[in-house]
């Protein structure tokens, strides 16, 4: 089954995508170059759409029996299509948080998937949330859902990331036999595979064809906060909870990083730029593959590094927080310097 999983998501994505982008072209729903952005060509973000459409098929013909499945299909609607508008009219900031925010209810208070505790971080037991639950798991899903949303800035990166984070995911499910968030993991892990090949400079394709879209990456971050907490909580848990922070480090570290920037600018935290990393490093010399592979490089290695250390090597969760804040603060004032730099470079000029 889990090979018919991944091949029916994967064959489904390809198909919906070749018949979406012509209509997409001919409609005019394209993602037009501007002064903010690198590519030079309308490109449709007809991605999220694809991977969605082919995600619902998959679930419908094989029947998974997903607990709180209409919740989950609801919450990825919702996103998907206040995305597309989003990625038509640039809808307002506060409709798009509206949005995520209730999604990240439909989470919490129907499907009933929280984040409970949180581990041993402090070292003098565990970390329950109690009465805060809810609040604090609402604020990580919107907080995941704009860290996927802002990395999106070159061809490739906000997929792959995804992909690594949703592939380590189903490695864990598989090695401690949680047979359902394999399968779900499996069915996205074949749409973004198939989503990758259309959107990579790969084939000696200088630009992607299509792009993910607003619908694609707000989708894609809520789905890995839906499987990372589900795996990370209860009883059943397949990982502690601080594994979460280091299997979507680098998209969490650049969010973070950039929103604090903005706000020491005056400027609000969602006001668009071009300091991400994905945008420094090009202005340093690096290509944008070479860029993409640098981010996914650092990536799966942390990924990997922390979760050999937690679970085969039982490192401490406490320890592998504080190092967690060390990359981050190493991660800021690596940013910070990169950024000072290239303004002083410009300045000069």
């Amino acid at each position: 089954m889990s090979i018919n999983l991944f091949l029916t998501s994967l064959f489904l994505t390809i198909i919906f995508i070749l018949v979406l982008f012509p209509c997409a072209l001919k409609l005019g729903f394209v993602d037009k170059p501007c002064i903010r952005k690198q590519h030079t060509n309308p490109t449709p973000p007809i991605g999220g759409i694809a991977i969605f459409l082919s995600v619902l098929l998959t679930l419908w013909f094989y029947n998974i029996n997903l607990p709180h499945k209409t919740a989950f299909i609801l919450a990825m609607t919702l996103l998907v299509i206040v995305g597309a508008i989003d990625d038509h009219v640039n809808l307002n900031v506060k409709i798009r948080l509206t949005v995520q925010i209730f999604a990240a209810l439909i989470m919490t208070e129907i499907a009933d998937i929280k984040i409970i505790d949180m581990g041993t971080l402090f070292g003098n037991g565990t970390v329950n949330l109690e009465g805060f639950s809810t609040v604090l798991t609402v604020f990580a899903v919107v907080g995941g859902i704009n860290a996927f949303n802002m990395i999106d800035g070159i061809d490739g990166l906000s997929g792959s990331s995804s992909l690594i984070s949703i592939s380590l995911v189903a490695l864990l499910s598989e090695f401690y036999n949680q047979p359902l968030i394999f399968h779900i993991s499996l069915i996205f892990i074949g749409a973004i595979s198939a989503f990758l090949i259309f959107n990579l400079r790969i084939f000696g394709r200088k630009k992607g064809l299509i792009f993910l879209g607003d619908s694609g990456s707000t989708l894609l971050g809520y789905v890995i906060c839906w499987l990372i907490i589900s795996a990370s909580q209860g009883e059943e848990r397949i990982m502690p909870p601080v594994l979460v922070l280091w299997l979507i480090a680098v998209p969490l570290f650049d969010s973070i990083c950039i929103m604090l920037r903005r706000i020491q600018k005056g400027q609000s935290p969602f006001a668009p730029d071009r300091e991400h990393l994905h945008h420094i490093l090009p202005l340093k010399g690096f290509s944008v593959n070479q860029t993409l592979v640098t981010i996914l490089t650092v990536s799966l290695v942390m990924a990997i590094t922390a979760i050999t250390a937690s679970l085969f090597f039982m490192v401490p969760d406490q320890l592998l927080f504080v190092v967690f804040l060390l990359c981050f603060a190493l991660f800021y004032w690596a940013m910070h310097q990169s950024t000072k730099m290239i303004t002083d470079e410009l300045s000069k000029k």
